[in-house]
């Protein structure tokens, strides 16, 4: 009987340990947080007549920026539920918002880019752009 009981205790005992041990990463996974305190979260919303072309281009944008922007900030594309193209950036602060906006505006294969989604989804005055402080 002893030998059944000490058994049966450490099998409890790793058993345990074993489910405490599985769950000890649970706590710090999960969705990251979309921005922090400070930083600035831009969503662009365009009705796009081509999405699957303006989403091809978008990509393709991001991708430029991420490697030719001096200033960094993440982006990433969505189709809306309307179909509408979107793009989430976030900047670290206003500053450096106001900077890659600058340089956007400057540099010549970025505003190629961007009139090539123009072309593909009608007219730049269909763009809306919704500026976000995190809290």
């Amino acid at each position: 009987m002893t030998v059944i009981k000490t058994t049966a205790l450490a099998l409890m005992a790793l058993l345990i340990s074993a489910t405490v041990a599985a769950g000890h990463h649970e706590k710090g996974e999960g969705p990251m947080l979309a921005a922090t305190p400070g930083q600035i979260m831009i969503v662009y919303y365009w009705p796009c007549a081509d999405a699957e072309a303006g989403l091809k281009l978008i990509k393709e944008m991001i991708a430029y920026e991420r490697d030719a922007s001096p200033h960094p900030y993440s982006a990433a594309p969505a189709i809306h539920a309307d179909g509408a193209l979107v793009s989430v950036d976030v900047h670290f602060s206003a500053e450096s918002m106001e900077k890659a906006v600058a340089w956007q505006e400057s540099d010549a294969e970025w505003q190629a880019r961007f009139a090539e989604m123009a072309a593909a989804c009608g007219s730049a005055d269909d763009l809306s752009v919704n500026i976000l402080t995190m809290q």
